[in-house]
């Protein structure tokens, strides 16, 4: 049997740029989140830092739907049945089948990771610390929506570390066992699959335009909701 070093390959474009930095900056801003959070420092660069990752969260809602090829929804996110069936292939050291995006598993967890923190950021816009800091729907909501919104920002990022915890397991795990080299992926773009099945296999390419009308709406909302609420 001919070890995967032996077997010829061929690279793939995957991963866009934009999802590329859209990654890492997510990587960088929870991590200061976290600790300005659990902390109590740097509160207002916290909001900021908040509003930001709202904003790449709708930024990556929408890129799942008009993106590049690897990046839609559509072409990952498989019904819960088949990821749990899925499960044994991809968890096997020995398995050959391959998954240029992400496998079915791993596209419950982006949805996952979405949602929550997408409900980290819309409770944040309603919570307040008592003291400082109050998010700026709390002056148009009621009492109780406030405490409740403040109750869910400050459970949320336990399920959130775990879920963090969770995807970097499974991608150490497939980068030693399974070496496909997903860290170097989401870095470069690029990928490696086998020759033979390179072929039936679409390169993701940035759509520009797409990317630049989006940009440019996104942040035209942004900056009006801050100057008016921030």
């Amino acid at each position: 049997m001919s070890s995967p070093s032996d077997t010829p390959v061929q690279k793939v474009k995957v991963w866009d740029i934009s999802i590329r930095i859209f990654h890492w900056a997510l990587v960088a801003l929870i991590g200061f989140l976290w600790w300005s959070g659990t902390e109590g420092v740097e509160m207002e660069n916290h909001v900021l830092a908040g509003y930001t990752v709202l904003g790449l969260i709708i930024y990556r809602i929408i890129w799942g739907f008009i993106g590049s090829h690897h990046a839609r929804f559509i072409n990952f996110v498989r019904s819960p049945i088949k990821a749990l069936k899925s499960v044994p292939d991809v968890i096997s050291v020995r398995s050959d089948s391959h998954h240029v995006g992400h496998n079915p598993v791993g596209g419950w967890m982006v949805v996952a990771l979405i949602l929550i923190l997408l409900a980290q950021g819309i409770s944040g816009l309603g919570t307040t610390d008592d003291i400082f800091i109050d998010g700026p729907l709390v002056a148009y909501i009621s009492e109780d929506l406030v405490y409740w919104l403040t109750d869910i920002h400050l459970m949320l990022p336990d399920f959130l570390i775990a879920l963090v915890i969770l995807h970097l397991a499974a991608v150490l795990f497939h980068d030693t066992f399974k070496r496909e080299r997903l860290i170097q992926a989401m870095i470069t773009g690029v990928k490696k699959v086998p020759e033979s099945i390179s072929d039936s296999i679409r390169h993701s390419e940035l759509p520009a335009l797409r990317f630049l009308i989006v940009v440019a709406l996104l942040s035209g909302i942004g900056w009006w909701l801050i100057t008016h609420y921030g």
